[in-house]
Parts: C-alpha cells; structure tokens; sequence
C-alpha cells in the first residue's frame, strides 16, 4: 500500500533496484521489500522515468553538521560532553547536542547540510537539537530551540516529505518547508516574522499559519492568535556617493505606527555577522567609525507589540579615512592680527604627514598657498597677508600613502592689532581649565575625558556633562591627551572623536582650541 510519506525516486538510465537499495535504504531493509512495495516485475529492467515509492522509515539517516560561516564579537559553544565551553570560530563544525550562545554585541551565522543559514543575535541561547540528513535523498530534519533571544532563518527551499525545518521557543514552534522568518524569545514572549513564504507556528495545542509579510505575537503558555500584517519598510536616505566625513548619520522617512526601529550593520547584504545592532526611537542613527571600504544598512520599524517589520536595505561605501585633524588656531570666525599668521592643529595618531591649504574663497579655486608633505603640527603663512576674509583647511596623510578628506574650509579675518591697554591695569589668573563646545540637538548630553595617555586606561577627567561646558581644577603642565564623544536622547553614545594631544604649560593665561569639522565636536581650552 502506498503511503503519501513516501519519498519518490525518478528512475535513470543505468538504474537497478539493488544499487538503488543499497544506497537509500538502512542496511536491515532488503532489495526485494522495495521491489515487492513498488510492484516491480523485473528488477534487471528498471525503465527510465518509473517513479519508485520508499517509506520514510526505510531510508538511512545520519547525523548532519552546521558550520560557521561568520562571527563577531564574543560567543561561545558547548558541545555535547564536553566540561568546558569554547569560543566560536569561522569554519568550526557543530554536531546536535550543541549548545550556542553570543554575548552583548556578538552575532554569529551557521549553514546547515541543506544551505539553510540562521543568524544568531546578540544576547541569544540556542541549541542544536536535531539535525539529521536522510542518505543522499537532499532531504535534512533540523529542529532548533531558541531558549532566549533572536534568530534570523533563510530556509533553502524543501522537496521531499522527510525534509523539515523548526525553531522552537518556551512557548511556541514556527515549522517551514524554505522561507525567510524571523524568530525571537524573550520576556515572556514568542514571535515569528515572516519575510518571505509561510511559516506554521503552533503553541498550547493550536496551529496559525503565517503567511508572508505577517507576523504572530505568543505569550509563553498561551494559543497564537491571528496573524498580524508587519510594518512596511521605511524610505532610508542612501547616500549616493562614497561617505567622506564622520561620523555618518542614516535618516530614514517616520514610519507610522513604529514606536522603534531596529538599525544592523555589516560587512555586507549577507549579513552574517553583525557590526551594529541598535534599536532607536529616533528616525536617525550615527553609524559607528568602520574602516573604510563597502557595507551594508538595514533598517526596519518595531510596532506595539514588538513586532518587527520588513527591512529597507540600502549599500555604503565608506572612505573617510585617514580622518583629519582637529583644528586649534584660527578657528572658525576667529579673528587673527599676525599678518604671517600660524596654523596649528592637533597630532592625529593616523597621521604620517599632512597637507595645508590657504586661500581666499570657500571653494579653493586658486589657493594662496599649499603644503603637501607637512609633519608635525603648526605651519606659517610663507608671506605676510593683506587683511581680509581667508580660507583653511587640512588633511591627514597615512603612512600607506591615503590621504583622506579635508576639513570644511574654515574662514577666519586678518584685522589690524587693537590699541595697547594702559599700562597698570591689573591682570588675573585661575588654577583651572575650562573646556567648552558648541550645543549639539537638544537633549544630548557629552561625555569627555583628559588622561596622561592615548589609551584612556586611567582619565584624570571622566565626566558626563548635561551642557556643553566644564570647569576643571588644572591637572597639571605637560603632555595630556584628550577626547570627547556625544550621548544622544536615547542614551546611544557615539563614537569618541580623534584623540587630541595637548600640552599644559604653567602659564597664567593661555588659550588651546580645537574643532571637529564636518558635524563632529568643537572644544577650545582656556588655562
């Protein structure tokens, strides 16, 4: 009797029932049952084209591995009787039995024996609880269980009655046969979001099935409700050239009915393995400092219900690097009196070399002056200049030869020197620094640090400020190094600017600004 768990053969030319035998079914299952099950009058002649039946059970099974194709950040695996976890590692093979997990800030993708690939997110515990290939039939079984956290599934499509793929949840199991969905456990809460196909999600002794760009929301213990349509992909604001100036803030359009949007980066539109991973309320996120070369964004809306939506994808191309130094002296709008005036800026640790430029129009046509294999960190006006409006701005050259971006071109006026003060007049002093920079958006908050050292390890000053602004007790003369970076409303800090290499003399007045150009932080200096 057949049986509709049956998979199907297509005979070939060359094809005999034993050889079939011997390479699908387990060693306990004869050539003549199979012959007897299909009807078979002559096993010597099997014609092309004849379709033979065999029953699931009948096949040979054997375990199947996962393998991982990418990672990032730290996770970590603990193999079946094994004492000790390891670390993850591209290429290491995993059998069933395996227990995953990844960190805060790591992600992790694996590739099953069909092509199937899950990516594992950030704070996530996974198991590998069955994963088994039936002979060369192509048909794989893998069934996994999400004990917390977020998976993303592109299951290669499936052909063949035993071929099965699962992820199970504290409260439900979405089962597929080749889509794309995504599934997340946490809080008390199971959710399956399906991008592409259909995805049966069953819990408490009931079945929904999901069809494409719907989702389902499942409190642990309960039945799924109906499916939900997912929220639209919002409009992102790609940029059509190559990102020069840091950092890069990604805007996108509001989405209504989104309270959040979850914002990924990677190396690219695989993405197998997470750069950034950020939820956000705001519709902007400034991207992290990346080396330079081709990414990927995604972008999707989070309703209510912590359902999330269909992703907007669009490809960067980053060169912004080496960036350039920050500005000291003439800053923007300042006003200068030498008429050989200096320019000085901060050391970028990037930097092998710097090149200058002068002029007297925004848009350096025709500079008055030009300096391409600078060092240090001051350079003169080669001849004295009459007074007016001029033009500024520098570029940092690495010790492979890339230059990277100019400043914006940073005006600043040539007046003549004020009359002297009266002699007498009394002067003053403070045993303080005081450090101050322009407001960024409202809300944002600043956090700045001053160390004897580039690598932060011990800041003399670490302080988080709610105003642009800080008064200090000095720390003393010499060699400091300092760095600023801006904490947005929703509590995301970005990235630190370019450290800055200042040096404190004991003198009773001196003034040490400093600017990031192109959106970044100003800071000026006063002792």
């Amino acid at each position: 009797m057949l049986c509709a768990a049956d998979w199907t053969y297509r005979v070939r030319p060359q094809d005999n029932i034993w050889d079939l035998a011997s390479r699908y079914l387990k060693p306990d299952v004869r050539w003549q049952t199979l012959q007897a099950y299909n009807k078979v009058a002559d096993p010597y002649h099997l014609p092309p084209g004849m379709t033979l039946r065999v029953p699931i059970a009948w096949l040979r099974v054997q375990p199947a591995d996962a393998t991982v194709v990418a990672v990032m950040g730290s996770a970590h695996v603990q193999r079946p009787g094994e004492a000790q976890p390891e670390n993850v590692a591209p290429g290491m093979t995993l059998g069933y039995g395996t227990h995953l997990s990844t960190d805060a800030n790591a992600s992790l993708t694996l590739q099953f024996a069909d092509g199937s690939r899950v990516l594992m997110e950030e704070n996530s515990a996974l198991d590998l609880d069955q994963m088994s290939a039936y002979g060369r039939t192509g048909m794989v079984d893998t069934r996994l269980r999400l004990q917390h956290g977020r998976v993303t599934n592109a299951v290669t499509p499936m052909t063949g009655v035993g071929a099965h793929f699962s992820v199970e949840t504290p409260g439900t199991i979405s089962s597929v046969r080749g889509t794309h969905f995504r599934v997340t456990a946490d809080q008390g809460q199971s959710r399956t979001e399906v991008l592409t196909g259909r995805v049966d999600v069953g819990g408490d002794h009931a079945h929904v099935l999901v069809p494409k760009e719907h989702g389902v929301a499942v409190s642990d213990g309960a039945k799924p409700t109906q499916a939900q349509p997912l929220l639209p992909a919002p409009a992102l604001q790609c940029p059509a050239q190559a990102i020069r100036k840091l950092p890069f803030a990604l805007a996108w359009t509001p989405l209504a009915g989104a309270a959040r949007y979850r914002v990924q980066l990677a190396a690219n539109d695989k993405f197998e393995a997470l750069l950034l991973d950020h939820v956000t309320r705001s519709a902007q996120l400034s991207l992290p400092d990346v080396p330079d070369g081709d990414y990927a964004v995604r972008v999707r809306g989070i309703e209510a219900q912590q359902l999330e939506g269909e992703d907007a994808v669009c490809t960067l191309h980053l060169n912004a690097h080496p960036q350039p130094p920050l500005v000291i002296d003439p800053l923007p709008g300042s006003k200068v009196r030498d008429t050989r005036p200096r320019f000085h800026w901060s050391e970028s640790l990037e930097a092998a070399s710097y090149i200058w430029q002068l002029a007297n129009d925004a848009s350096f046509a025709q500079p008055l002056a030009s300096e391409t294999q600078l060092t240090g960190d001051n350079v003169r006006a080669p001849n004295a200049l009459p007074y007016g409006r001029y033009y500024w701005r520098i570029a940092t050259r690495d010790k492979h030869g890339k230059t990277g971006p100019f400043t914006d071109a940073m005006p600043f006026d040539l007046v003549p020197q004020p009359p002297a003060p009266e002699v007498g007049k009394p002067t003053s002093s403070k045993n303080a620094v005081s450090l101050g920079w322009p407001a960024g958006t409202p809300g944002q908050r600043y956090h700045i640090q001053l160390d004897r050292h580039p690598d932060f390890a011990h800041p003399q000053i670490d302080q988080t400020v709610d105003q642009p602004v800080l008064q200090a007790k000095k720390p003393g003369s010499g060699t400091w190094y300092v760095r600023v970076q801006t904490i947005d409303t929703d509590g995301y800090a970005g990235p630190w600017g370019a450290v800055q290499k200042i040096r404190l003399g004991g003198c009773l007045a001196c003034r040490i600004g400093a600017i990031a150009v192109g959106g970044g932080v100003v800071l000026w200096l006063l002792l």
